[in-house]
């Protein structure tokens, strides 16, 4: 394909024949990961997707006057990706909100929402209308599924955007409002070690299931002090740990190589039990994966059907 020149700036798709891309040359760009649609409807360079300037940038060209950025694309503004990692080259739908007795725009590929919404709710970001990291936060986990909920809570606090202690106060407060139920057990369950979607997936299983709630990223010491080896998640007093396996970092063979010896080392040298589990068990249907950590921990699931 002959050099095309691809705009600095973020730019619509409905714009991009007058910007000499034509459909055929858009297709080609993205088939070769040179632009991205991050947000439905805009496309932008690849190797500027990164940066929070261009990215405002996008979601400008999509945010309809007087609405402010809410829930997923928040999120994403605040330097968090709310979408599962086998979802990342999907682009994020355009949701907006207003407050109460406004009239919420009606454009095509914007989701537009009517909700409380106090001024202190909302900051500009490069210049653009966002709703708080901690409203964001609460918004997700009032409306996504549980499961991405507590994750994205879980991420959130692990960037340091949320005090969990003070969101947990503020959702205390709001009462019979959608969701509110929902955001407070999320809330309490947050967990701002967590390191991965998969982990905060699973630790919502093992809670669901009545286990008792594990202990996060446990260190194994050897007998001279030395940090040696860190646990996904587990029962320190029992030496029972529990992992997630996700693709990403255990799917080549000699990483799955590496993940039996260290846990037979864990067994075998310190005493630790280790069950690693990977995303189709813990986003699969059956109770399995409840009945292992039951075995383990002498205990039986007090679930008999999964609800997300």
């Amino acid at each position: 394909m002959p050099a095309v020149e691809i705009p600095e700036a973020p730019f619509r798709a409905l714009d991009a024949r007058s910007l000499g891309l034509p459909l055929k040359t858009l297709r080609t760009l993205r088939t070769e990961g040179l632009v991205v649609q991050p947000v439905r409807g805009v496309l932008m360079r690849s190797d500027r997707a990164a940066d929070p300037v261009a990215r405002s940038a996008a979601v400008a060209l999509a945010l309809p006057d007087g609405a402010a950025v809410t829930r997923s694309l928040a999120a994403w503004m605040h330097g968090v990706d709310p979408r599962a990692p086998w979802q990342r080259d999907e682009p994020l739908p355009v949701e907006c909100v207003v407050p109460r007795g406004t009239e919420p725009p009606d454009l095509p590929n914007v989701i537009s929402h009517v909700d409380l919404l106090d001024a202190r709710d909302v900051m500009h970001v490069n210049g653009v209308p966002v709703t708080t990291p901690d409203r964001t936060a609460l918004d997700l986990a009032r409306f996504l599924r549980p499961h991405m909920g507590l994750a994205v809570l879980d991420s959130m606090a692990h960037a340091g955007q949320i005090d969990v202690d003070a969101l947990a106060e503020r959702v205390g407060i709001w009462r019979r409002q959608r969701g509110i139920a929902q955001a407070r057990r999320l809330i309490g369950l947050c967990e701002p070690d967590t390191e991965s979607f998969g982990e905060s997936w699973l630790r919502l299983r093992i809670v669901d299931a009545g286990f008792p709630r594990p202990e996060p990223q446990i260190w194994v010491f050897d007998e001279n002090g030395i940090a040696l080896y860190r646990l996904d998640m587990g029962w320190r007093e029992r030496r029972i740990a529990v992992e997630y396996d996700g693709l990403e970092f255990h799917d080549a063979p000699e990483q799955r190589k590496h993940d039996i010896a260290r846990r037979d080392e864990l067994a075998r040298r310190f005493g630790w039990d280790v069950l690693g589990v990977g995303r189709g068990e813990v986003l699969g249907r059956s109770l399995e994966l409840e009945r292992g950590i039951g075995d383990m921990l002498g205990l039986a699931p007090q679930i008999t059907t999964r609800t997300w």
